[in-house]
């Protein structure tokens, strides 16, 4: 079922791909575009270029919407308020771990293919170390082509399995 759903796309959505990509990159992130474009038999220059060139025009919006965020009437109603929760927010564990991981977690954040990961999430991370601009940009960059490389590692093991069992 599988092999004929693939072989199925690989026939009808392959010559049209570029006008799927988009999508494929904004509902599925970058797991979705990295590995139906490497299934769909696209070279992986061409992949790699693409995401990181997607996820690196997603840096700025992101820095642009936390910084509007953060100027905002609300949160900064929200910061009054939460004065007296910040001994709490202190003792996170979670919050203590982030600021341990420091530089390399924006990276790890950035790169890992989960849901809560990815640029959104490195972005406020780097905000949230106060990295310069410039080093959050760099961190960020690198995580995304740590990422695809990490799923076109992946895509290559499912299609050498695929392959394998095939054959």
């Amino acid at each position: 079922m599988i092999v004929e759903l693939l072989a199925y796309l690989k026939q009808n959505l392959a010559d049209h791909f570029v006008i799927y990509f988009i999508p494929f990159y904004i509902l599925g992130g970058r797991p979705a575009a990295v590995l139906s474009a490497q299934l769909l038999g696209f070279k992986l220059s061409f992949i790699v270029v693409v995401v990181v060139l997607l996820d690196t025009l997603q840096i700025p919006l992101f820095y642009h919407l936390f910084s509007a965020l953060g100027n905002s009437a609300l949160l900064r109603r929200f910061r009054f308020k939460s004065a007296r929760h910040k001994e709490a927010l202190q003792r996170s564990k979670l919050l203590r771990w982030l600021q341990l991981t420091g530089v390399p977690g924006v990276v790890l954040v950035s790169m890992l293919p989960l849901k809560g990961c990815g640029m959104l999430s490195g972005v406020l991370l780097a905000r949230l170390l106060m990295l310069s601009k410039p080093l959050g940009y760099l961190l960020l960059v690198l995580g995304s082509l740590l990422g695809c490389l990490l799923l076109l590692g992946v895509g290559e093991a499912i299609l050498e399995l695929w392959l394998r069992l095939g054959a």
